[in-house]
């Protein structure tokens, strides 16, 4: 196992996802500040140790959201009425610049994993008209026009979550107990990797909740225990997942950081 990335940014990561491309080490994060209310995007790969740009997308607002990232593209959603919690446009930046390629307004990404075509859809009265478009120009396409066969679809493992009441719980808390001296995990993340087991579990401190990675092998063998937050109000979402051999967590919201399992 080897330390890949590690980069702190300021603002907070919202959401992070890798580029759909099964041969591609590139992940795109969504990063905001709350109290300037702007939201920016980075694209990071952990395989080469490298930030490779970090901005504000020109046509961006604090509602914009990450939607997908393939075809060398990155998918935003645009959201013109943030008081109706529905897209109302699609952006396409390029992956390797992180320039806008086109806007899409009243459109929104269905599917991105067909060929070298994106499915969206534009609504018209209650119900919605399906298109294709092209990835690189934005040109629609009728939906019935050059389908491919094959599809690409990136294998994403994220965590099952165990909590006090689940029937694995008790099982996996004693083992992290016994692992880490006394830790008493009140909720367990948990991956698989072969020959590597994964938690990412949260304990209490005065009043408050402390993260940890714990990695160990199949052997019981401690291989990584580190802290990843304190002071939390609460348990949170997940902040790690797997592509391929690569491990990706969050660390205090702001550190986006990668290992290798091999």
């Amino acid at each position: 196992m080897q330390n890949l990335f590690s980069f702190r940014f300021s603002e907070n990561i919202w959401r992070v996802m890798p580029d759909a491309d099964p041969e591609s080490s590139l992940w795109v994060i969504e990063l905001r500040d709350a109290d300037r209310r702007e939201v920016s995007f980075a694209v990071v790969d952990p395989e080469n140790l490298a930030l490779k740009w970090h901005r504000t997308i020109e046509g961006t607002d604090w509602w914009t959201s990450l939607t997908a990232f393939s075809h060398n593209r990155i998918f935003l959603h645009n959201y013109r009425y943030p008081e109706v919690p529905e897209p109302t446009d699609l952006l396409a930046v390029n992956g390797e610049t992180g320039f806008l390629s086109w806007i899409m307004p009243n459109y929104v990404l269905v599917s991105s994993g067909v060929g070298e075509l994106l499915e969206v859809a534009t609504k018209q009265g209650d119900s919605f008209k399906h298109m294709f478009c092209n990835a690189a120009t934005g040109a629609l396409l009728a939906l019935n026009e050059g389908l491919p066969e094959t599809t690409t679809e990136v294998i994403l493992k994220e965590p099952v979550r165990y909590i006090e009441g689940n029937m694995f719980f008790e099982r996996l808390a004693q083992f992290i107990t016994g692992a880490t001296g006394g830790h008493i995990p009140v909720a367990i993340d948990y991956l698989e990797k072969r020959p590597y087991i994964i938690f990412s579990y949260y304990i209490y401190e005065q009043d408050k909740t402390v993260q940890y990675l714990l990695i160990v092998t199949d052997q019981k063998q401690q291989v990584l225990h580190e802290k990843l937050s304190e002071g939390r109000e609460g348990t949170g979402r997940s902040t790690m997942m797997l592509k391929a051999s690569t491990l990706v967590y969050l660390k205090n919201s702001n550190e986006f950081s990668s290992l290798t399992l091999s």
